[in-house]
Order: C-alpha cells, then sequence, then structure tokens
C-alpha cells in the first residue's frame, strides 16, 4: 500500500539522518582526542591516543558509507577497506612509502565489515610504525580479492622483518 511504503521511506530517511549524525559525533570524538594528544605531547606517550583515533575513525568510515548508500543492510567491503587504507595512509603519511591497493567489491554485513575495517587498520598502521625504520620508503600492499563465495584480505609489506634470531609468534602464545 502507499501508505506503508510512505513509512518505510520516512523510516529509511530517519535511519540514514541517525547514521549521519552517529559519523559527525565520531568525528567530534576524534578531533577532541586529538586536541588532548596535542596538548600532552613532551609529557607523555601520545601514541595510544594516534591509535584510538585510527579506530574511531574505522568505525566513523562505516557509518559515513552507510549515510551514503540506499540500502543500509550491507557493507561494500573493497571500498570500506580502501577509505580505511587511506585515512590510515592520510593519518601516518611517512614520505617514501606507498600503498598498492586490489580490492574486489565483495558485500558484508556492518557486523562482518566492522571488525574486518578494524583488523585492516591495525595491520596498516603496524607496517606504517615498524616495517621500514631505517630505510627511506618502501611498499605496502593491500589486497581484497572475491574467491568464490568467500573474500580473502592481505596486508603485507616489503619492510626490515623482525630481528635477527627473534622468534615470532613466540611459541605457547595464541
Amino acid at each position: 500500500s502507499a501508505e506503508l511504503d510512505a513509512k518505510v521511506r520516512d523510516k529509511d530517511a530517519l535511519l540514514r539522518e541517525i547514521q549521519h549524525r552517529v559519523k559527525n559525533n565520531l568525528q567530534m570524538i576524534t578531533a577532541l582526542i586529538r586536541v588532548e594528544a596535542r596538548n600532552a605531547r613532551g609529557i607523555m606517550d601520545t601514541q595510544p591516543f594516534e591509535r584510538l583515533v585510527g579506530r574511531i575513525e574505522a568505525i566513523q568510515i562505516i557509518y559515513q558509507l552507510l549515510s551514503e548508500q540506499e540500502e543500509a543492510a550491507e557493507i561494500d567491503l573493497g571500498i570500506y577497506i580502501g577509505e580505511i587504507a587511506s585515512a590510515v595512509m592520510k593519518a601516518h603519511a611517512v614520505e617514501g612509502i606507498r600503498l598498492e591497493m586490489k580490492v574486489d567489491s565483495y558485500p558484508v554485513s556492518i557486523n562482518v565489515a566492522m571488525p574486518t575495517g578494524l583488523v585492516v587498520n591495525e595491520l596498516l598502521t603496524n607496517a606504517l610504525k615498524h616495517a621500514f625504520v631505517g630505510r627511506e620508503g618502501g611498499k605496502i600492499t593491500l589486497t581484497s580479492l572475491s574467491e568464490a563465495a568467500a573474500c580473502r584480505i592481505s596486508v603485507a609489506d616489503a619492510g626490515v622483518g623482525p630481528p635477527r634470531g627473534r622468534e615470532w609468534p613466540k611459541r605457547g602464545k595464541r
């Protein structure tokens, strides 16, 4: 019926508005954390602030994508992790390090996208922080390839690797 269609449209519009507001609130939270981190420089280690901002931004990107699309049931994982990669590279801009990206379109629920995005955020941040110490630059590769009914995501770097003689992962750790 026309009345039911109108109610569904109204609910969808309301949902998109809520998603937009959540995205804006997350942006404000990251801005406040950055202010506190800037004020704390020289007094304490600010890296935990920076990691927290990266994690919040990964969640904020989901809400950005949700508010831009008509159907809010699924997120395109390829677009989502591509946006996360861009945000991480921008936030941790290290001269000489480039990102090579190949991502396929792969629709997933928000419950799959969010933890996947957080893991990709962590992997990229760690590669930028540790992989190229003492080097002029390097390359990080991010792939998200659809294979049959699954998607395989890979983050790799051509960095220095672990120090010689260091065992990783440590035995007994899971």
